[in-house]
């Protein structure tokens, strides 16, 4: 048995994605974030403050954690487990989510604080959300794996901290908040684009649908720019989806809350 990436006491093959344990931790996980973000609506924001940066340390320890061990693997047993530059990196789109998330704790400035917090609900949140689904366990990683535990994990975290965000008021989304989240979104992938053509990689996955092979119809008939556009269009038309319908919900609490 390979804890690592692989195991074989239950005997099956993969893709492992959509099998029992895999959307039993996805449904717990998300059921788990209700819950908190529920609990937490009565709480104080100081609070809810720590419970988010725990969330957030958890996650972020035990991301660099899978990736020391990967590099350690790596170097012990470099023909079993080959370095490679193009997925061995901690700049996936989703984790992005690590390094912004700070900034929207702790910046002083009230722009650089707006695009951090409206990038995490807006953007960040749905991205962790749909990979949740097309994007783990990782291909070849089955659920109860070292791989697979730890970007479940990442992403289940990725999605409930925005979500108490959001319903405990924590981050009082405004209308006008969503060109900030964009244009922080806008720098990231023009930083990420250039670093992915430099380096060969993808790892903002406006190269080459085969990251998500449910795409990889699209991506094999159409030339890479028009795919580049596709993606980009899906990233800001979601985060203006997923803008508005959070402004809508908050509008309809507010007027319940009056009426009462």
């Amino acid at each position: 048995m390979n804890f690592y990436d692989s195991r074989d006491w239950l005997n099956r093959e993969p893709p492992y994605a959509f099998q029992w344990d895999h959307l039993l931790f996805v449904f717990l996980g998300l059921a788990i974030g209700v819950f908190l973000a529920l609990f937490l609506r009565k709480k104080s924001k100081n609070i809810v403050k720590i419970v988010i940066i725990s969330l957030w340390a958890f996650g972020t320890a035990v991301v660099f954690s899978y990736y020391l061990v990967t590099y350690i693997l790596c170097i012990v047993d470099p023909s079993g487990h080959p370095f490679q530059i193009d997925g061995m990196l901690p700049f996936h789109s989703c984790l992005m989510f690590m390094y912004v998330f700070p900034i929207a704790m702790f910046a002083k400035n009230k722009t650089i604080k707006l695009m951090a917090n409206s990038f995490i609900v807006i953007v960040n949140m749905i991205i962790g959300f749909i990979t949740l689904f097309v994007g783990c366990p990782p291909a070849g990683s089955s659920t109860l794996t070292f791989v697979g535990l730890q970007s479940l994990i990442i992403h289940i975290i990725i999605v409930i901290v925005p979500l108490i965000m959001i319903v405990t008021g924590y981050y009082d989304i405004q209308k006008e908040d969503l060109k900030y989240g964009l244009l922080l979104f806008g720098i990231l992938s023009i930083v990420m684009w250039t670093f992915d053509a430099l380096a060969g990689c993808d790892y903002f996955y406006f190269y080459d649908g085969h990251t998500f092979p449910v795409f990889s119809f699209i991506s094999d008939n159409v030339p890479n720019i028009v795919w580049t556009l596709i993606v980009v269009t899906c990233y800001v038309l979601t985060g203006i989806i997923i803008h508005y319908l959070i402004i809508g919900i908050k509008t309809l609490v507010h007027k319940k809350q009056k009426s009462e």
